[in-house]
């Protein structure tokens, strides 16, 4: 598990080069979002470099990468992102068997997903969508001035992920069914999908349960009662404000709590 560092709050144009440290002689720190070097290149090598945030926020150190954090609640969809989408209606056939749906991705406009963009989708044997559906799936396109078009099969990005048809239920990609889905801030989102996230490896230790978080701050939690899962999102909403310490404490009085509950309206 990586440690993640909280160095300060900035605001955009503030001059952070003096918190920019490399961990280590050999490497050179890097910036990652929200973070501007003023030289030529943007290593922040040289002398006369300076750092600069773009934006207002967390300045973050994780590992040996520098960033800010901001918990934003508008998404701005790029290109190969992982999102969770709510089907609104079908709009169009695309002319060779297939069906053409609009999204909601939380973004500025919605997107649109073809029922062929599956895994082992056919012209006869492809997945159907109703209203408030649910769907994970990527961004494999953002033409300009068009809306964003969705898929469901393997990207780029995921290089040696097994293929699965669609039909298994068990790919990557696909629908979501049953759970409960609800929004969160975008930065939380993005702390939920670094895989030692503490607050999801406490409750796993205690709750079993299905999760997507998509990076467009649709969450989607599923487990075996309604009372867990309302626990695990309480959960992860308290843990923006808490730390490790108190995220422990957090999940296990809560936990505690529920069980307790459960076990009192079954006698």
């Amino acid at each position: 598990m990586l440690a993640t560092a909280s160095l300060s709050i900035v605001l955009p144009g503030d001059d952070v080069t003096d918190k920019i440290q490399p961990t280590s002689a050999k490497k050179k720190p890097k910036l990652g979002i929200g973070l501007r070097c003023s030289g030529s290149d943007n290593d922040g090598d040289g002398d006369d470099n300076r750092v600069f945030a773009t934006c207002s926020g967390r300045l973050v150190q994780r590992s040996n990468t520098y960033y800010v954090k901001q918990n934003i609640q508008r998404y701005r969809p790029f290109q190969e992102d992982r999102v969770v989408g709510i089907v609104e209606d079908r709009v169009a056939s695309d002319g060779t068997g297939g069906d053409i749906y609009r999204v909601n991705i939380g973004g500025p406009h919605p997107a649109l997903l073809n029922n062929l963009s599956f895994e082992g989708a056919t012209k006869r044997n492809k997945p159907n969508f109703s209203a408030g559906k649910l769907i994970y799936a990527r961004i494999e396109t953002i033409p300009p001035a068009m809306d964003p078009t969705l898929s469901c099969q393997l990207g780029p990005n995921d290089a040696g992920v097994p293929r699965k048809d669609w039909m298994t239920n068990e790919g990557t990609y696909g629908e979501l069914k049953g759970g409960t889905c609800r929004k969160i801030p975008l930065g939380l989102a993005r702390e939920l999908l670094y895989p030692g996230n503490l607050v999801l490896l406490e409750l796993s230790k205690s709750i079993a349960f299905e999760m997507c978080v998509g990076v467009n701050g649709f969450l989607w939690v599923h487990s075996s009662r309604p009372e867990y899962t309302i626990l695990i999102l309480n959960a992860i909403m308290n843990s923006q404000v808490l730390t490790e310490a108190q995220v422990i404490g957090m999940v296990k009085a809560l936990v505690d709590t529920v069980k307790r509950q459960i076990e009192d309206n079954e006698d």
